[in-house]
């Protein structure tokens, strides 16, 4: 059942998804001291491996050390380059593209081509500018700031679940990343209500769930969905492919949103991750990434079912993420547009949860 039994009021102004002031007072209290998902332990398995990510406008570049995940602003202490512009790469010296100066785990110089000619060296203050980071799982996290608050206290209910959610039997698979034109806001606020289903999802999903199966937890920092699977035949295969390679099965959904942009889907056959950064007051970039169900058989019928409920977890949840994307910039147009106040529906409460959280923090 939902929580609220009548319609809720719409506490975002239309104003709120387009103004230039708004945008700017958002990214300094809800972004800068939050945490993001910047990379897997398994994107970088090796020492010396890194990719690049681009955060709230900061360049970063994530790098294994020695097994562990480092951020660091992507710009040389010499002379401003980029230490590399590749998206991705293998570099064991930790080296800038530009004149080949080397750097150690805590940002310090380690190698300076003729360092004689920078006589007398100040280390101290020629050093990158490094980053607070953070694991869950397999997962890496950055904050842009010092003072925040930890990992821990951000992800909420989902805090302790890091070790065994992104975990075995589950195994990174896949990341997708796309830019919308739209506030980052309509995108959160999809994912937050079931309402759009039937419009939206009707050749995957279908309906939305009947209230009486629904379970909303609303919290100031979270909310989480609960329903269980009911797709008929096709969760009667699902079981079986789950309980073939050893899976357990459970039947439910989940969706899990941290506050204000972190969000986490689960079922029986896999994990989904995501997050939208906002980009300017309308525009965003979203990132998934997708864990499937690997499971702990190892035999002839398991190898058989593993990459064939990979492969359908990949195309379905693709399918349903790009029936979505579409509908941003048409409600981005209609809100710069819009002279209404709007409303919100049962359906929809924790959307109004999530409304309720940014202005107040907007506005302290």
């Amino acid at each position: 059942m939902f929580v609220h039994q009548e319609q809720l009021e719409h506490l975002l102004s239309p104003r709120d998804y387009h103004d230039a002031e708004v945008y700017q007072r958002e990214r300094d209290a809800l972004f800068l001291p939050g945490w993001h998902f910047l990379a897997t332990k398994s994107e970088l398995p090796q020492h010396g491996d890194f990719l690049t990510r681009d955060v709230l406008g900061e360049p970063l570049v994530v790098r294994n050390h020695q097994g562990q995940l480092h951020a660091y602003l992507n710009v040389c202490a010499h002379r401003h380059c980029r230490l590399t512009s590749e998206p991705r790469g293998h570099d064991e010296h930790f080296r800038c593209q530009y004149h080949g100066w080397e750097y150690q785990c805590d940002g310090r110089t380690a190698k300076i081509p003729d360092a004689r000619c920078f006589r007398p060296f100040d280390r101290e203050n020629a050093r990158l500018v490094k980053f607070r980071t953070a694991t869950w799982g397999d997962m890496t996290f950055v904050s842009l700031t010092d003072n925040g608050p930890s990992l821990e206290e951000y992800l909420g209910q989902m805090a302790d679940q890091g070790n065994h959610w992104l975990a075995p039997p589950h195994r990174f698979t896949r990341m997708w990343e796309w830019d919308y034109a739209a506030n980052w806001k309509i995108v959160v606020e999809n994912t937050l209500e079931s309402y759009h289903i039937s419009c939206l999802h009707q050749k995957t999903l279908g309906r939305p769930p009947l209230e009486e199966h629904c379970e909303h937890l609303l919290e100031e920092r979270y909310t989480t969905f609960h329903v269980p699977e009911t797709f008929g035949w096709v969760s009667t295969i699902q079981n079986l492919l789950v309980r073939s390679l050893g899976g357990t099965v459970t039947n439910v959904y989940t969706h899990h949103h941290a506050h204000p942009h972190l969000w986490f889907i689960g079922m029986d056959v896999m994990r989904l991750v995501q997050m939208v950064l906002p980009t300017s007051p309308t525009t965003c970039r979203h990132r998934v990434w997708l864990y499937t169900l690997d499971g702990t058989r190892q035999n002839p019928w398991a190898w058989v079912v593993r990459p064939l409920l990979r492969w359908l977890v990949v195309r379905t949840a693709r399918q349903i993420l790009l029936e979505d994307a579409p509908i941003f910039p048409r409600v981005q147009r209609g809100l710069e547009a819009s002279r209404m106040p709007g409303v919100i529906g049962t359906r929809e409460e924790r959307l109004y949860v999530f409304q309720k959280y940014v202005r107040e923090v907007v506005s302290r």
